[in-house]
Order: structure tokens, then C-alpha cells, then sequence
């Protein structure tokens, strides 16, 4: 299973101080059965979006829970849609 993961900083820059500190010292690699498919940045450095995939939905919810004293965090199930043609 898919999911997105968006997330934004919270408006406390003592939270994007710390945000900062944590993901240069530990990183942000999602736990064990959880692969990250993609993680893009916002233009404007307020957020972003991370791409997971895995069926322990409890392990996610347990990765953004370790951020969310910094991060706001929406977590949505996504599927691609099965008529849309890549190139």
C-alpha cells in the first residue's frame, strides 16, 4: 500500500531549529518494512512530501509520531489510477 506523506513546519522556530538538528544528526529513514518511493521538497522550504510504501500502517504512524513535536503531518493512502498512461 501507498501512502503520502506531507508534512509542514510548525510556526515555532525553535521547532525548525530542532526539526533541523534532528534530521542532520539521526536523518528521517522510515522504519524497518516501510520503503521510501519518493521525497520531495516545497518550492517555498515550508514542507514537503514523502512517498511510502508498506503494509504496517502502525509503523507509519509511528514514523510521523516521532516528528510531530516539529512537523505537522497528514498521512493519505494513494493508488495510482489504472487509466493514466506513462511515458
Amino acid at each position: 500500500m501507498k501512502f503520502m506523506l506531507t508534512y509542514t513546519w510548525k510556526p515555532d522556530m525553535q521547532a525548525k531549529a530542532i526539526a533541523f538538528k534532528r534530521f542532520k544528526e539521526e536523518g528521517a529513514a522510515p522504519p524497518k518494512g516501510v520503503k521510501m518511493l519518493g521525497q520531495w521538497s516545497r518550492a517555498d522550504f515550508n514542507g514537503g512530501f514523502d512517498l511510502l510504501e508498506g503494509d504496517n500502517v502502525e509503523a507509519i504512524a509511528e514514523f510521523a509520531l516521532t516528528w510531530s513535536d516539529v512537523l505537522d503531518m497528514t498521512i493519505v493512502p494513494v493508488m495510482e489510477p489504472a487509466n493514466v498512461k506513462r511515458s
